[in-house]
C-alpha cells in the first residue's frame, strides 16, 4: 500500500534544509558516524564559571563526541534540576552533566531528603577545573586591615553586627565564611545574595563589610582597588593571586581544600562509554587551548581518571560534612 505524498510545509522544508547543511558542514564527521547531537547539561545560568567551563568542554568535544555538541543550562537547587533533567536520557555518553563539587560533596549534608545518590545514580568521567575561594574586605573596613588578624581585631571591636556575604546559600564560600566566623568568634552575620555581582555591588557600597567568593571574581575588582583581598583557601597560593596569604597560612587549618567542577553521566554508564569519554575528554583538557581558556577565566585546568573523580567527590564528602554540620545550616529549611 502506497502513502499518499505529504505538502512539504514551510517547517518540513527548513528541516530537510537543515539535514542538508549538517551533511554539508560535517561530511568527515557523517562518515566516521559520529551521532548527529550531544549535550553538556550545567545547573546554573549563563554567564558564571560552570556555564564557561561547559561551552568550552562542549567546543572541544564538538567533532570529537557528536558533530554538535550544545549547552543547556538548567539553574537551580543546587544542581539537583539539572541532574534530573540528565536523568531522562540513557546514560549513553551523549548526555553529560557538569556540575562544581557541592553535588556530591555538600548537597548530601544540606538536604535532609535528597532526591538522589550521589553515588549510585551518578558515574564519574573527569575533573575539569579546580578553583580557590577568597575572602575580602570593602571600604567599609579601614584602609590597614591587611590580613585576617588585623580584621579579627577590628571586627571585634565593632560596637554592631559584622555581615559577610556570599553568592548563595547552602554553598562552600557559605562555610568558609560561617567557619572562620567561629573559629575566631567574631560573630559574623552571613548575608546570601542571588550571584556573586549583587554581593560585590554591595561590598563596594559599605553595605556589608566582607565577602567569600571564588577567587576569580575578587581578582579584577582588587586589581582595581575596589576591595582587599584577605585569605584564599588551599594548601598553597593560588598562582592567580601569590601575593595572598592562605587561611591555613594564618591559622585558619582547616580551610586547606580548593573546590573543583566535575563531568559526569547521570546514571550508570557502560564501561565502554566511561572509557571513551574519558580518552576525548584527556585529549581536549591536557591540549593547549583548553589550559589556556581556564587559565583565563582564573581556574586551573585538570584532567582525572574517573577513578580519580569518584575519590575526590567521597574526599570532600567527607571533609564538608562536620563543617556543615557545625553550621546548622540545612536547605530544606
Amino acid at each position: 500500500m502506497t502513502t499518499p505524498t505529504q505538502p512539504m510545509t514551510r517547517r518540513r522544508v527548513m528541516t530537510a534544509a537543515a539535514a542538508g547543511s549538517l551533511g554539508l558542514a560535517f561530511p568527515t564527521l557523517r562518515a566516521q558516524g559520529l551521532p548527529p547531537l550531544a549535550r553538556v547539561l550545567v545547573g546554573f545560568a549563563a554567564g558564571g564559571s560552570p556555564d564557561y567551563v561547559a561551552r568550552r568542554l562542549a567546543e572541544g568535544l564538538t567533532g570529537k563526541l557528536a558533530a554538535s555538541v550544545v549547552v543547556e543550562n538548567r539553574p537551580g537547587a543546587g544542581s539537583r534540576i539539572a541532574l534530573d533533567a540528565a536523568r531522562q536520557s540513557p546514560p549513553d555518553g551523549l548526555t553529560l552533566l557538569l556540575s562544581p563539587a557541592g553535588i556530591v560533596a555538600t548537597n548530601p549534608h544540606t538536604y535532609r531528603q535528597l532526591n538522589y545518590d550521589p553515588v549510585k545514580d551518578l558515574t564519574p568521567i573527569t575533573l575539569t577545573n579546580t578553583l580557590s575561594f577568597g575572602f575580602a574586605v570593602g571600604p567599609a573596613v579601614p584602609p590597614h586591615v591587611r590580613d585576617i588578624a588585623s580584621f579579627a581585631a577590628w571586627a571585634k571591636g565593632q560596637s554592631g553586627t559584622i555581615a559577610f556575604g556570599t553568592p548563595a546559600a547552602g554553598a562552600p564560600p557559605h562555610f568558609i565564611g560561617d567557619l572562620l566566623s567561629r573559629s575566631l568568634k567574631l560573630g559574623m552575620t552571613h548575608v546570601a545574595y542571588r550571584g556573586g555581582a549583587p554581593a560585590l555591588n554591595d561590598l563596594y557600597g559599605g553595605s556589608i563589610a566582607s565577602l567569600s567568593l571564588t577567587l576569580g571574581d575578587l581578582i579584577k575588582p582588587a586589581e582595581a582597588q575596589r576591595l582587599r583581598i584577605l585569605a584564599v583557601s588551599g594548601s598553597k597560593r593560588s598562582v592567580f593571586a601569590p601575593e595572598v596569604p592562605t587561611f591555613a597560612e594564618q591559622g585558619i587549618k582547616s580551610l586547606d581544600r580548593n573546590d573543583w567542577f566535575g563531568l559526569y553521566v547521570a546514571g550508570k554508564a557502560a564501561p565502554e562509554v566511561v572509557q571513551r569519554l574519558s580518552a576525548i575528554t584527556k585529549d581536549i583538557q591536557t591540549g593547549d587551548a583548553y589550559q589556556k581558556a581556564m587559565r583565563s577565566y582564573f581556574l586551573e585546568p585538570a584532567w582525572s581518571t574517573p577513578q580519580e573523580l569518584a575519590q575526590r567527590g567521597q574526599e570532600d564528602l567527607l571533609y564538608w560534612g562536620p563543617i556543615i554540620k557545625a553550621s546548622g545550616f540545612t536547605a530544606d529549611s
